[in-house]
């Protein structure tokens, strides 16, 4: 079903400046900032699931980091303040951009209202998942720095209770330079391609496709957090201890296990501040590149050339954060369950709102 954003059918409600604050206009800004009113009641539902987990997010983190040994340094302010500035700025500039070419029919007009729904749907979502990354990392780091008992034991016994060895994984994937370095690779593109993802549907006008996908992605954040708490774990590496004959390949490409120095840190107190500028993934359990893998690939579904690609680069990443991640197997099963059952969510809600339409 195609959508027109607000940026094409928007009409007078303004003076001739277009300047005026109108009360019931800016709530008919705020819904299609916010919940992406202009593509429909799904992505409207979609929305409210996000918003939802957002602040749950961060009631979590407000009622924890005063009660906890972490702080937010005042380092972190100008940054926030800077971000939330320069989206208040590109807002004021989509808003008055859109109203100055609303009624100019010419080809340029038309060219840049196109434009300027596409980049307004960019920042739509980029509020959202700036608000859900800050806090629920932020939610991992006081989680992470409890140092609750680690259960890196019992899911190294359903490893190999489902006939997964661990050591001889490693062991293989290790044995050639080309392939370690292919897995390597792999493991880094899970941030771009991500990025992909939100700016193709963005620039396809996809608006409900998009907040499906932001919607997916903060359930299975939730999940996470939910999951690391019940389930604290180092991982592989900190539970093996895997000899230089078994990592030799991957650790000539770079440093192993790399969330292990802010993870030990924060559980044995050594790291005390939570530094937006320079944070970085702490969980094992769930494998959180998992997730990621399978919702960027689920919202590709209907494009196949792109999801073609895309999911045999995620399914070479997700083998990838077994040796370079260091993650247990159960951690990826638990990723990818736990994303299976938020995309499940989702489409039930969605296929409600059909049946009641």
């Amino acid at each position: 079903m195609s959508v027109t954003s607000g940026i094409a059918k928007r009409t007078a409600a303004s003076d001739a400046n277009g300047l005026t604050v109108d009360p019931i206009r800016l709530q008919s800004v705020m819904g299609r900032w916010l919940m992406f009113s202009d593509y429909g009641v799904a992505a409207q539902r979609h929305m409210a699931v996000v918003w939802s987990c957002v602040l749950g997010c961060v009631l979590a983190d407000a009622v924890w980091l005063p009660n906890s040994k972490l702080a937010f340094p005042s380092s972190n302010w100008p940054g926030l303040l800077l971000s939330i500035a320069c989206c208040a700025l590109a807002g004021a500039f989509l808003a008055i951009a859109s109203n100055r070419l609303r009624s100019d029919e010419s080809r340029p007009a038309i060219v840049l209202r196109s434009a300027l729904i596409r980049t307004e749907l960019l920042w739509q979502a980029a509020l959202p998942i700036g608000s859900l990354l800050v806090a629920g990392v932020t939610l991992s780091y006081l989680i992470t720095s409890a140092d609750l008992p680690l259960r890196d034991a019992p899911l190294a016994r359903l490893d190999r209770d489902i006939g997964f060895d661990w050591l001889r994984f490693l062991d293989a994937t290790n044995s050639t330079p080309f392939f370690a370095a292919l897995l390597v690779k792999a493991y880094n593109t899970t941030g771009p391609v991500s990025q992909l993802v939100i700016v193709w549907l963005a620039l396809n006008r996809r608006g409900e496709r998009l907040a499906e996908f932001i919607a997916v992605l903060s359930l299975s954040t939730i999940g996470v957090c939910v999951g690391m708490w019940l389930v604290p774990a180092a991982g592989g590496f900190a539970y093996y201890g895997p000899g230089p004959q078994l990592v030799g390949n991957f650790s000539a490409l770079g440093e192993m296990w790399p969330f292990a120095r802010d993870f030990t840190a924060l559980r044995n107190g050594t790291l005390l501040v939570i530094d937006l500028s320079a944070l970085h993934g702490v969980v094992s359990f769930p494998s959180f590149h998992t997730m990621l893998g399978v919702m960027t690939a689920y919202a590709l579904r209907d494009t196949r050339w792109l999801m073609i690609p895309v999911l045999l680069l995620n399914g070479t990443m997700i083998v990838a954060t077994l040796p370079v991640g260091g993650h247990h197997l159960a951690d990826v099963l638990a990723g990818a369950g736990l994303t299976f059952g938020a995309i499940l969510l989702i489409r039930r809600s969605s296929n409600d709102l059909k049946k009641i339409s």
